[in-house]
């Protein structure tokens, strides 16, 4: 479930990342397409609206996807997710965003870091592999727990059966297969809304091209003989 794939140059760059919820303090977290069947909009080729509702909430997400130029090596992602509350009450309403990123195709070698605004909300997540940075960017608001980890540490806890409240570690973590989480806890007034704002980022190292490997290679073998030249 969720978004499993994000291609940058051609590499898959994405195990899985998606969002659970619970509402209230007892009870077990669900993922969001629990709610409902999905309503799948896509008004152009890099914009994508996915709603999930019932008859008291519902959670709409907009996914905006800038790429680099040709073999760049770099690609953005917008979410905006805007959580309904459409029942008569307050909604006392926990999000989850759980994120399996394989940067480089990999599943090892990964480091990831949690950082925080000036409120002390989780903000930010960095996360890179060898040849590979990550960013993500909460805009608003910041998350009230975060949790580093590795693979299925975080998962299994949103899938247990039991209510979870993030552990708060912001590492780092790593090397190895990381993984990391935000959780909002949200409280929704009857007839309103809450949004969450976010941007994701990807950097590929750029690699020369051939051509360029063969001046650098030039221009090192010409300072090697320039020092030889002038210790003789």
């Amino acid at each position: 479930a969720g978004m499993s794939s994000w291609s940058v140059n051609g590499q898959n760059q994405l195990a899985q990342q998606w969002f659970w919820y619970r509402v209230g303090a007892t009870g077990p977290e669900a993922p969001i397409n629990t709610i409902s069947a999905p309503t799948i909009t896509t008004p152009n080729a890099s914009t994508l609206y996915t709603s999930y509702a019932n008859n008291s909430y519902g959670v709409q997400i907009k996914y905006s996807l800038t790429g680099g130029s040709a073999v760049s090596g770099k690609a953005d992602m917008g979410e905006s997710i805007v959580i309904n509350n459409t029942s008569a009450s307050a909604l006392d309403f926990h999000f989850f965003q759980y994120s399996d990123f394989n940067l480089g195709g990999a599943t090892g070698g990964q480091t990831v870091q949690l950082g925080k605004n000036l409120s002390g909300l989780f903000n930010e997540a960095l996360q890179t592999a060898p040849g590979v940075a990550f960013t993500e960017t909460v805009l608003t608001p910041g998350a009230n727990h975060g949790e580093a980890g590795l693979v299925n540490t975080t998962l299994v806890k949103l899938n247990d059966g039991t209510p979870t409240t993030l552990n708060d570690n912001a590492g780092p973590v790593g090397p190895g297969d990381a993984t990391w989480a935000f959780e909002w806890d949200l409280s929704i007034a009857p007839g309103s809304s809450a949004l969450i704002s976010k941007d994701k980022y990807i950097q590929l190292q750029p690699i020369p091209e051939p051509s360029s490997l063969a001046l650098i290679s030039l221009g090192l073998a010409g300072c090697a003989l320039i020092k030889r030249r002038r210790s003789k």
